[in-house]
């Protein structure tokens, strides 16, 4: 099945454009029916035959025409002034808060503010100033820092632009095991992006190394051909596996030491979402363990 994968304007998020028959191009604007916008417009990325990540989805009306394109940059100025006051009226009542952008969509029906905070705001009279001033509904939306750093565009630790700004759907959990099960150093402030989590990008090599998850632990005891030998280090990238035999190392390829079928278990690892014991940090008893 094909998708056709669109993204909005304001925050950048991508979605899905249903019930269109017609034929759009990459980059084309085309006005859509949002539940919280009403008429909107966003971008056309192209077909996908990748299901949808998220639950954003928009409803076609048709595609841009020379009169929206004026309410559209009509708003976008209009928008540029509503940021202008928003911020002092921020500074004026010495908010904490962080502004990111003001956007009025195609139907103009509303003001929607997006903004970054450590802790809840109170900005109540800062709403009832802001609806005097544009003579418009105002919404105000906290963001997160991810969320931030996908709307308003950035440069990642590799130079180019973050994938959350390209192409990502959905933000994935990135934790300190992960930069631990990657056989990375343990240094969070080399591996932390823009928005000072850690790197999206990180998610990408979570299947490669998944093998890790049904193979015996770092510094373990385990009998290889009917010698005892620790394991010093996997590495699943290269299929391979350094044991210690006594004062001596040694280099195998994982397939050797694999049990049979071992494929069944790593298809399971892959659909549970670390829910096993081995990683959930639990420690169970001998007396926990069912072995009828």
């Amino acid at each position: 099945m094909d998708y056709i994968k669109v993204r909005s304007l304001d925050t950048r998020k991508i979605g899905t454009l249903e019930g269109c028959e017609q034929e759009l191009n990459r980059q084309e604007l085309v006005v859509v029916e949002d539940k919280d916008r009403g008429e909107d417009v966003v971008e056309v990325l192209g077909v996908s035959k990748e299901a949808p990540k998220n639950g954003l989805r928009y409803s076609f009306i048709r595609k841009l025409t020379p009169r929206d394109k004026r309410v559209l940059e009509r708003n976008e100025s209009e928008s540029s002034k509503a940021f202008s006051a928003c911020k002092e009226k921020i500074k004026q009542y010495s908010l904490d808060m962080h502004l990111l952008k003001a956007y009025i969509p195609l139907s103009s029906t509303k003001v929607f503010f997006y903004y970054t905070a450590d802790k809840r705001v109170d900005f109540r009279q800062l709403v009832r100033d802001l609806a005097k001033i544009l003579k418009k509904r105002i919404e105000m939306r906290q963001v997160g820092v991810r969320d931030a750093v996908q709307m308003m565009g950035w440069l990642g630790l590799c130079g180019d632009v973050p994938c959350c700004v390209r192409f990502l759907e959905s933000f994935d959990s990135i934790s300190l095991k992960d930069i631990e099960e990657q056989n990375l150093p343990l240094s969070p402030s080399k591996f932390t992006g823009p928005c000072g989590r850690l790197v999206c990008c990180m998610s990408f090599e979570k299947k490669n190394y998944l093998i890790k998850r049904i193979l015996p632990d770092v510094n373990t005891d385990i009998c290889v051909k009917g010698k005892e030998a620790k394991v010093i280090h996997i590495d699943p990238l290269r299929d391979s596996i350094t044991l210690a035999f006594g004062e001596s190392k040694k280099e195998l390829s994982l397939q050797e030491i694999l049990p049979v079928g071992y494929e069944v278990a790593l298809k399971r690892c892959e659909s549970c979402e670390e829910c096993c014991v081995r990683y959930s940090g639990v420690e169970i008893s001998d007396e926990s363990v069912d072995l009828s």
